[in-house]
């Protein structure tokens, strides 16, 4: 299980590095309103090139839990699907940046938005079809409750975001953020934790 913990170490890293980088743009770009900005709209301008930094850790990080689970859980197709969907649809929102602002929408700016509401959708229905899956894993059922919880918060809090006023969007896309990025930090953790005593595709008696 070496393999797995350095899979799980990179993933959490990862995670962590994302927290810092965005936390850090808050006070290196003063000048944007974290009641009514993106977060990725500190992906354009500038200190740009740290957004784009963060964008690709978290990509890394969620793909490389993806693997160490898939490594370790025997999961049902949407499970692997749903958060493939999520690292590809985080990928590509990093790679287009956002408008900011401009009309009519620039055809980056599309894909940033498509491949964000993507990306977000999936990681929610994720949360939810893997806890499913850890019922079924004796070293993971003790965090399935929890998963479906984070799910369920996941899709409550996106509802919230999208029909929240322009004067709030900022603050309820970061709330959303840091409650789906915490998901992956955690499974990150507990993936690491159980690598030493899991074996590969473990039973779901």
């Amino acid at each position: 299980m070496k393999h797995t913990k350095t899979i799980a170490f990179i993933s959490f890293s990862g995670c962590l590095l994302f927290f810092v980088i965005v936390f850090s743009l808050h006070f290196l770009r003063p000048d944007k309103n974290m009641l009514t900005c993106f977060v990725s709209e500190y992906g354009v301008g500038n200190y740009s090139w740290l957004m784009r930094i963060a964008g690709y850790a978290l990509t890394v990080a969620a793909t490389l839990l993806l693997t160490g689970l898939l490594l370790n859980i025997r999961a049902a197709k949407k499970s692997s699907i749903s958060l493939c969907f999520f690292c590809v649809g985080f990928l590509l929102l990093t790679i287009f940046p956002t408008d900011v602002p401009v009309f009519p929408p620039t055809p980056h700016g599309l894909i940033h938005a498509i491949a964000a509401l993507i990306a977000l959708i999936s990681l929610a229905i994720s949360m939810i079809t893997w806890g499913v899956d850890f019922k079924k894993n004796q070293y993971w059922k003790s965090v399935a409750k929890t998963s479906i919880f984070f799910g369920v918060i996941s899709l409550v809090l996106l509802i919230v975001h999208i029909a929240s006023p322009v004067a709030l969007k900022g603050l309820t896309q970061r709330f959303l953020l840091v409650w789906d990025i915490g998901w992956l930090f955690l499974m990150s953790i507990k993936l690491y934790r159980t690598a030493v005593f899991a074996s590969p595709l473990k039973s779901i008696a």
